[in-house]
């Protein structure tokens, strides 16, 4: 068996390997040498390699794994005739040799030495040594630090020569020492000029937020004695220039006149504006508009962050771009200043908002489909878009669905699933919470209110699934756009169980799995948590984290209790019913993790972690089933089917895939690696379960114990995804390794008859996993 194993997965591998990094020096010309590798050697852990490595002028050829040129193979295919048409797509897909150049090694040294007195290293010195060998050459730098200068006296100082303007009196300079307290510049801090730079960009944003329009950060420089360096200390002092001073810069300026055009039209700019625009007033703003005005203007004028008459403060400005994109009205928009003088000599900025209005109607139809090692699935989504249906900037967003799945049961047997669902949502503007007004809530967070109907049927040969769904919420986010925040104030999902197959409700082994075949009613509220700092179109690495809070029918309970009902009576166990129903009751709290590390052009990495616990009590012993945590399926572990893994170490009878808890802990890591053309490969683990917090009867081995990691279980995989940059398709072939369902001690089942490499589970999904 395991020799089979070899010559099936692992020595395919292998050749690949060794086909991607046999003669990458192949086609080079007889005195060229190909870059292998750059090494970079210190005395000093205080600076990063990988920062010193990304101020080296030449790198080598991409690797993956570290040790396969596979995008040199590609390019070497074409052979030293690149005028085939064929050869120049090889070309074009793959990566050209590195050829080893002197004069960017000397280059890499000033570099790095240029890198390193920035960061306080005044006295480093960087020595570079290349070793040549069969067509190939190794750069090695090395860096002798020295002492790091670091800040000694800080001080203010202001140039002589205007002492009207530069004084340390005046109110620029009062607005910058009164902030003191949140100055990067610290005693005794590394002479970091990146540091340095930060801080002339925080004081020229303080001032430019307090009416200083034209203040630039090129404004202020730094006065350091690094020449009398005393004890590795340099005293430092920040100041104004003062060779502009007759310049605007130094002088604040107040918001006048504030025109918002509704409807521009850059290729109109040039007519008269009476000609084309009708005119409006609301208060202080001149409103502009063609023909008709399509959205209220109260809805555009409330995403405005400044007022007439106020200083100029640039946080505004960037806050009412982003409040006015927000609104997902506008394909254009763009604010403009022009400076003028007032009767009373007063510096004034008149602001022009100009707001190109998008397509308000859109409908797409979206087609999927799953495999998940012969489990089957096909669906389709209509869903049409309405972004102004009442004039006020309402989303209105209609969509139907449906899907049909085939699965396996037992080796020959199959049955289908089919599940339709339709949904009306409406996202306002508008904060529809009338007895909290919390104005500057509204202002620093442009909430909005959403109300959302649902309903979908899923339909197998074993029950009926009906599922009628009601929401009413709020979302807000921060203006830098990396939190978002969702509160659904109600959250009313109402299950309904009109057929189940009794022979099939006989055929499952507990009462826990039982009860979620039964008609319930979920009445929650939720939060939702979501922080990301990766930044549009950005390569770097990058964060995401989510945190979800639910909590379940103790409002149902307390109105219970109030009018006095009483308990119904099933299996020996007690609870309250509304309108016929018994509710479920609960607490459930998960957060996950994600971090993105970008290596190089070709190479990521992506780690996952994700924590997650749901408390039943009260009016019903266990979790609904659409609130159960689970493992498995296409976008979780991915060598076990969905629904097919834990709870612990419990093997389930069931010929259904039913295996849900109430505590799940997962961990994922991917390395991503781009191969050619829109083709990119994968190789990961996947390691987590799922347990129940109470032991359930006739589910053994299920309850979170002390002993629980000895119940984790780990897949590993590789896969293929096709980028097509609006659509990813995905191809992951998962292997057990570790699995809890067995016996102790015959865990390890990578190389088992039965599992393992014998039996891997294919996925096929749209999407990254995570």
């Amino acid at each position: 068996m395991k020799k089979d194993i070899l010559y099936k997965i692992i020595l395919p591998y292998c050749l690949f390997v060794f086909f991607c990094s046999c003669a990458p020096t192949k086609y080079l010309e007889e005195n060229d040498y190909l870059l292998n590798r750059i090494k970079i050697m210190t005395d000093n852990k205080d600076v990063s390699i990988s920062e010193l490595k990304k101020t080296v002028r030449q790198k080598p050829n991409t690797r993956i794994l570290g040790v396969a040129r596979f995008h040199l193979g590609i390019y070497n295919l074409s052979g030293r005739n690149g005028e085939k048409r064929f050869n120049k797509w090889l070309r074009k897909i793959g990566e050209e040799p590195v050829v080893y150049d002197s004069f960017l090694t000397e280059r890499s040294v000033e570099q790095l030495k240029l890198y390193l007195n920035n960061k306080g290293y005044y006295n480093a010195e960087v020595m570079d040594s290349v070793r040549f060998y069969k067509h190939k050459a190794d750069v090695e730098y090395r860096i002798s630090m020295g002492d790091r200068v670091r800040v000694g006296e800080l001080s203010f100082r202001a140039d002589s020569g205007v002492a009207e303007i530069y004084s340390l009196n005046t109110p620029l300079y009062q607005i910058v020492m009164r902030d003191t307290s949140h100055s990067l510049l610290k005693r005794n801090m590394p002479m970091d000029v990146d540091i340095l730079e930060k801080e002339r960009e925080r004081v020229t944003e303080l001032l430019r937020g307090n009416g200083y329009y034209n203040f630039s950060k090129n404004l202020i420089q730094y006065y350091a004695d690094t020449v009398n360096v005393d004890a590795g200390n340099a005293n430092l002092s920040m100041g104004i220039i003062n060779s502009l001073p007759d310049s605007n810069a130094y002088k604040t300026y107040v918001i006048g006149e504030i025109q918002v055009n509704m409807d521009y039209d850059p290729i109109l700019a040039g007519e008269p504006e009476a000609e084309v625009y009708a005119k409006e007033m609301y208060g202080n703003y001149e409103v502009l508009y063609n023909k008709n005005l399509k959205i209220k203007p109260q809805v555009v004028l409330e995403s405005i962050q400044f007022e007439c008459g106020e200083l100029y403060d640039v946080k505004k400005v960037v806050s009412s771009y982003a409040r006015l994109q927000a609104l997902n009205l506008f394909k254009f928009v763009n604010i403009l200043f022009q400076e003028r003088t007032d009767t009373q000599g007063g510096l004034c900025l008149d602001c022009k908002i100009q707001l190109t209005p998008m397509k308000r109607q859109a409908y797409n139809v979206f087609l999927e489909g799953t495999n998940n090692s012969g489990n089957i699935g096909v669906g389709g989504n209509f869903l049409y878009n309405h972004k102004n249906i009442f004039h006020g900037g309402e989303n209105l967003r209609v969509s139907v669905w449906g899907a049909l799945r085939k699965e396996k049961l037992k080796e020959n047997e199959i049955f289908s699933t089919t599940e339709v669902g339709a949904e009306l949502r409406l996202v306002t503007p508008q904060f529809w919470l009338p007895v909290f007004r919390l104005a500057e809530f509204r202002r620093d967070y442009a909430p909005k209110t959403f109300i959302s109907l649902s309903y979908s049927q899923e339909r197998t040969q074993f029950y009926r699934r009906k599922v009628a769904s009601a929401k009413f919420g709020y979302l807000w986010k921060r203006t830098d756009n990396k939190w978002n925040y969702s509160f659904d104030l109600l959250d009313l999902n109402y299950v309904m169980m009109p057929n189940v197959d009794r022979a099939f409700i006989d055929g499952l082994k507990n009462q826990y799995i039982k009860s979620t075949y039964t008609d319930h009613l979920i009445l929650s509220a939720n939060f939702l948590a979501i922080y990301t700092d990766r930044a549009v179109n950005s390569t770097g690495s990058s964060n995401y984290f989510r945190v979800n809070i639910e909590t379940s029918g103790n409002f149902l309970l307390g109105v219970n209790k109030l009018l006095g009902k009483k308990h119904s009576e099933l299996n020996e166990e007690r609870f309250y019913k509304v309108l016929g129903v018994r509710y479920a009751q609960f607490v459930k709290m998960d957060g996950e993790y994600r971090f993105n590390h970008y290596i190089n052009q070709a190479n990521t990495l992506v780690y996952r972690l994700f924590l997650g616990c749901g408390f039943p009590y009260g009016n019903m012993k266990a979790l609904p089933f659409e609130e159960a945590y689970y493992c498995g399926g296409a976008n979780d572990i991915r060598a076990w089917h969905s629904r097919t893994l834990g709870p612990g170490g419990f093997r389930t009878e069931d010929n259904y895939p039913n295996s849900v808890g109430d505590f799940k802990l997962e961990a994922n890591v991917e390395y991503r690696f781009k191969l050619f053309w829109l083709l990119e490969g994968v190789l990961f683990a996947d390691a987590g379960n799922v347990w129940n917090l109470k032991n359930y009867t006739n589910r053994p081995d299920t309850q979170l114990a002390p002993d629980f990691y000895k119940q984790i279980a780990v897949g590993i995989g590789s896969g293929l995804r096709v980028n097509v940059t609006f659509l990813l398709l995905r191809f992951d072939w998962g292997f057990k390794l570790h699995d809890p369902a067995q016996l102790e001690g015959h865990r390890f089942v990578l190389f088992d008859k039965n599992s393992g490499f014998r039996k891997p589970v294919w996925n096929i999904a749209i999407g990254y996993p995570f």
